[in-house]
């Protein structure tokens, strides 16, 4: 009883926030979808496979294209599959001289980039990147793979909902999905589900015809759960099924982090918890482009086919192929063939539309990305200091979006999958150093730190270092004559930074501690030998006073035993 009232709220809580969706967002995503991304341009109609109907509004792939390039470009600059791109790094109160547990999480960050790998997370994320870059909003599932330790899935634009809590953070997803009868009974076992499906079923019945089902992810309160238990019932974030056909919960249980992995682009300037996407910004761009485009390649087509005039007394004779011959009479001026209505201005039309292309690629990003992953040296035009200033410029442009992508996409997901893989063991047993107290007699592993790593990310700390040049060509010719104004900065940290910033190995550093002994070691001996110098100077000083008082001999021999 109590499952069928959990199943009706739920369904009536879906119900409500897909007709406040569709009632703003689904028409527009239809639209942007109908340019952008074709293949799923059926969010609020039905298609039938086959290209009709699905791309009979492309006359340009401008848009498809710069779309393209931007999913690419966060997939091989934000989230590469060839080199480590994040590290989880301890809590900055457990960082310690020589501490096991950034050795630990060390090898649980290389671990970690290698179940991605082998999982389905570069193939789902591009196609996650594309969602975002158009609809504003992405939606993406990670769970315990059957078959590796990690599994993904994309979410269709148009097939859920979402909440914000408080601070403006996704924690509620509503997701309406379908399966056949047969991989109904794979996903909950046939005890699970509603009592007339089973019998829709009895004897293989049924098989292939689909059934409605909604996902509902949303945090538990801490009232209606015991956190010393461990079992799905008992879960931080609590996870229902529910069979819509039948308004009937199929499974009942929990995740340890949330699972749907919702970034948005940007936000909208009102509540709305939906993301804002370059494909608005571009979109009366790209109607244009398309209209153009179509009229101009009809412009293009009749210069290539002009229309003809053709005399009553020549129909039929005009031979309208290369090097045909068509006679007429000389004694009618206007008996000859003659071209009709061809006037058109093709260049400004070409014009028109090369403006159109470069602003649909601003608005995408697509020269940051060109230039990011391009060699300075090929561009005869600039030498490489002028590309890095231009580069510079674009990357300053795309930091909010890094951040959002940062605190919505890498961190959720980057502390889900770690979850996912400790809870499997792959990491093996965390040191005692990484445990705090998590209940009365349990200890728990402390969330580490996530550092991202990526190129785009060194790109945009490159940006820091353009400064720390400047000022210090600055101050070099004014240091020669005034060395102490370089005491206004911390050079120690200045270096540091620098090198982190350039992509240096952490592990390449001395700690503070470490050089503090070394520096002091070496002022002792900076000592040590002045005072044997000293020594020797009032030795040679005193040789015909015969030789240097006693009280300065012992000082020399206490300086050199410090």
């Amino acid at each position: 009883m109590a499952t069928d009232l959990l199943a009706k709220e739920q369904l009536n809580k879906y119900e409500s926030g897909r007709s406040k969706r569709s009632a703003i967002f689904d028409s527009d995503w239809q639209t942007i979808s109908q340019y952008f991304l074709p293949q799923e341009s059926d969010i609020n109609v039905t298609k039938t496979e086959g290209v009709t109907g699905w791309t009979d509004r492309i006359f340009d792939t401008t848009a498809i294209l710069a779309a393209q390039t931007m999913a690419a470009g966060q997939r091989n600059w934000l989230t590469p599959s060839s080199e480590p791109w994040a590290q989880f790094e301890p809590p900055m109160p457990m960082r310690q001289e020589g501490d096991d547990a950034a050795i630990w999480l060390g090898r649980a960050s290389d671990i970690t980039m290698q179940e991605l790998a082998r999982s389905n997370f570069y193939s789902v994320v591009n196609i996650g990147y594309l969602h975002v870059g158009i609809f504003g909003t992405d939606c993406i599932f990670c769970e315990e793979g059957k078959t590796t330790s990690l599994n993904f899935r994309n979410t269709k634009v148009g097939t859920y909902t979402i909440e914000e809590n408080d601070e403006g953070i996704v924690d509620t997803v509503r997701r309406e999905f379908k399966l056949t009868g047969r991989q109904a009974i794979q996903m909950f076992g046939e005890e699970n589900l509603p009592e007339k499906m089973q019998q829709a079923l009895k004897g293989g019945k049924g098989m292939d015809r689909d059934f409605k089902f909604v996902h509902a992810v949303f945090p538990r309160e801490d009232s209606s759960r015991l956190p010393e238990r461990q079992d799905g019932a008992n879960k931080p974030i609590a996870s229902v099924y529910i069979s819509m056909d039948f308004s009937q919960c199929v499974s009942v249980g929990g995740y340890d982090e949330m699972p749907y992995l919702v970034s948005r682009f940007s936000k909208w300037g009102t509540d709305s918890p939906w993301g804002y996407s370059p494909a608005y910004l571009a979109l009366p761009d790209v109607r244009q482009i398309n209209y153009i485009t179509q009229y101009t390649d009809a412009l293009a087509e009749l210069k290539a086919y002009p229309r003809i005039l053709v005399p009553s007394n020549l129909d039929g004779d005009v031979d309208l192929r290369a090097g045909g011959v068509t006679t007429w009479d000389i004694n009618e001026p206007n008996g000859r063939p003659a071209e009709w209505a061809t006037i058109g201005d093709y260049k400004m039309g070409m014009e028109l539309i090369a403006n159109k292309k470069e602003m649909i690629n601003e608005a995408f990003f697509v020269p940051m990305f060109k230039m990011l992953g391009s060699d300075p040296l090929i561009d005869k035009k600039m030498t490489a200091y002028e590309i890095s200033q231009r580069l510079a410029e674009k990357l300053e442009q795309f930091t909010p979006v890094f951040d959002r992508r940062v605190t919505e996409f890498l961190n959720p997901l980057l502390r889900r999958v770690f979850g996912i893989l400790y809870r499997q063991g792959k990491f093996g047993q965390a040191p005692e150093s990484l445990l705090v107290q998590s209940g009365i007699n349990t200890k728990g592993l402390a969330l580490p730190e996530i550092t991202i790593t990526s190129r785009i990310s060194l790109a945009l700390k490159a940006l820091q270092n353009r400064g720390t040049e400047q000022a210090v060509q600055f101050l070099q010719p004014i240091m020669q004559f005034k060395p102490e104004v370089a005491d206004n900065f911390d050079l120690d940290k200045m270096m540091r930074n620098y090198a982190m910033n350039s992509g240096m190995n952490a592990d390449l550093f001395r700690d503070e501690r470490s050089v503090a002994a070394i520096r002091q070691q070496r002022m002792k001996l900076q000592q040590q030998q002045q005072a044997l110098q000293a020594a020797e100077q009032l030795g040679k000083a005193g040789k015909g006073l015969g030789g240097s008082p006693d009280f300065v001999q012992d000082a020399a021999k206490n300086a050199m035993q410090q």
